[in-house]
């Protein structure tokens, strides 16, 4: 696994909950002032998640999750591990 991805350009990364790993893959390209997750449910019954602002989808989960809550701590993760993510210049 690499140490860092650059997210800019869509590059697929790994995130985990305990020992189950989730694939996301994001796509930011100017800033996410007011941006919000949203949780819905894909057509299989399964909850995804997908972070948008006013103007479009900036990154959708591609796994989908057993229930509601597996679906927030996926997004409580994200949040979490994001604030102490560094910066990287590929």
């Amino acid at each position: 696994m690499k140490d860092h991805y650059d997210f800019s350009k869509g590059e697929r990364g790994k995130f985990f909950i305990g020992n189950k790993p989730y694939d996301l893959v994001i796509h930011v390209d100017r800033p996410t002032a007011g941006a919000q997750f949203e949780i819905f449910s894909d057509p299989d019954g399964k909850y995804r998640f997908r972070l948008t602002d006013k103007h479009r989808t900036l990154f959708t989960s591609e796994e989908g999750f057993e229930s509601q809550d597996e679906c927030l701590s996926a997004i409580t993760l994200i949040k979490q591990e994001s604030i102490l993510a560094p910066t990287v210049f590929a």
